[in-house]
């Protein structure tokens, strides 16, 4: 089978939406917009569709390509090792704490740092941090195992897949 084509109308959506979930974190936790408070509306209304649009796209561009081995190494490349990467900054101040327990004091932070342990085994096991990366991770794995166990009873997918027009996106590599 040849290469494929990228479509170009799903990568201008999935920049969008990565400058929208950027744009979207120009507020705090508490989604409060504690940089630009004049664009808390805004954000507000961004929080109602920038996640989504994330998933959506991820799952419409899904591919089973090369084999189990082959896919797992391509998730694990583009969505474990970044969240790896990034969570470093969120196990930072943690990871101090245990290492020189005085530091908790000098932290400016409403954030308790008494259990920073914990913090850290959230962080690197359970997935908080960039929580999207490690949830669409495990989303793409349930996914391949549906579609292998709806590809072994119904060839053409049994009716989960999207269908979109031939010229479209092939859905079904």
């Amino acid at each position: 089978m040849g290469q494929k084509q990228r479509v170009e109308w799903i990568d201008i959506a999935k920049g969008l939406g990565i400058t929208l979930v950027s744009f979207g974190h120009l507020s705090n936790g508490d989604g409060q917009a504690v940089w630009l408070p004049a664009l808390g509306g805004l954000i507000a209304a961004i929080y109602l569709f920038h996640m989504p649009l994330f998933y959506f796209l991820g799952g419409l561009t899904f591919s089973r390509r090369g084999g189990f081995k082959a896919f797992l190494v391509r998730k694990a490349k583009t969505l474990l090792i970044p969240y790896y990467i990034f969570s470093l900054y969120f196990i930072a101040k943690p990871l101090a704490v245990i290492l020189i327990p005085s530091l908790s004091n000098t932290f400016h932070s409403s954030h308790d740092y008494g259990n920073a342990g914990r913090q850290v085994f959230n962080v690197l096991i359970m997935g908080d941090g960039l929580w999207f990366l490690m949830a669409f991770f495990v989303g793409e794995l349930l996914m391949y195992g549906l579609t292998s166990l709806f590809r072994s009873h119904h060839p053409h997918g049994g009716g989960i897949a999207l269908r979109c027009p031939a010229d479209c996106i092939d859905l079904h590599e």
